[in-house]
């Protein structure tokens, strides 16, 4: 149980920093494509911000789950799954609102999750494991 544990925590962190990095490029790309219209900055820190913040409730998520029977687990996986979405709508609206330019910076810092999820295994070799061993 505890290498299981450990493997999620190791997870979390290699999606965290993906998330960051992804951020990083995606603001320093964003800031030259606008010509450096802060808003689109303030956007994508924003949407960073809210991911890392969805993915540490979907982790704490993850973890109650695995001590619910299985009915349970689902409903209360699918709950917390409509909340994340709902905040995750929350975050976009004033977004458009304020501007387009806003807006898509959210919306990029948002994906940035997903994105991170596709390099894990690239930055668990390559970055994760090397903080991990020291």
């Amino acid at each position: 149980m505890r290498d299981k544990l450990r493997q999620l925590d190791e997870t979390f962190l290699d999606l965290v920093i993906g998330i960051l990095l992804c951020g990083v490029v995606s603001g320093i790309l964003g800031m030259i494509i606008t010509r450096g219209d802060f808003l689109y900055l303030l956007g994508t820190l924003i949407g960073v911000l809210a991911a890392i913040g969805m993915m540490i409730h979907m982790m704490v998520s993850i973890q109650r789950a695995v001590e619910m029977d299985a009915h349970q687990a689902g409903r209360y996986m699918v709950k917390c799954a409509v909340i994340r979405y709902f905040v995750m709508l929350l975050i976009l609206i004033p977004g458009i609102k304020l501007s387009f330019v806003c807006f898509l910076g959210i919306f990029i810092g948002l994906i940035s999750s997903k994105f991170s999820a596709f390099l894990q295994r690239f930055i668990h070799q390559h970055i994760t494991r090397r903080i991990l061993e020291k």
